[in-house]
């Protein structure tokens, strides 16, 4: 089986002006029918302040074509957890259309250090005098 992968963030998705976000969504959608629509920072499509913001058309759109391809698209949500809570609970239909939620943990200081160490290695870089203190 062969599968795509479209990646977009909200500006992949939001337009400027009036009607233009469902025709950048709608684009978006049909370019990962049959494959994966990865959307990264998601939670930046649902704004809490009172103003003028056409992320929930977005989400409208994006709820719509879900329904409507989903035999034939896989939609994936990144973004921090508290902020995707808010996304998520943004429009009520919503969260129920996502079948899974992973919640990846930090990552330890020690495990920081040790991804450092294989960048360096692999890339034959050194640290300068007292940077892995520092690190």
């Amino acid at each position: 089986m062969i599968c795509h992968l479209v990646e977009v963030d909200r500006s992949g998705l939001v337009g400027q002006y009036v009607g233009l976000t469902a025709i950048k969504t709608d684009r978006a959608i049909r370019r990962a029918l049959d494959g994966v629509l990865f959307i990264d920072e998601a939670y930046s499509l649902a704004v809490t302040e009172d103003r003028l913001d056409f992320g929930s058309e977005a989400i409208e759109t994006l709820l719509k074509r879900m329904e409507d391809y989903r035999h034939r698209l896989v939609v994936i949500v990144a973004g921090y957890p508290r902020l995707m809570n808010r996304f998520l609970d943004s429009n009520p239909g919503l969260r129920s259309r996502f079948s899974r939620e992973i919640d990846f943990p930090d990552y330890s200081t020690d495990e920081l250090l040790a991804i450092t160490a294989k960048f360096l290695a692999e890339n034959e870089y050194r640290l300068g005098e007292g940077a892995a203190e520092t690190l």
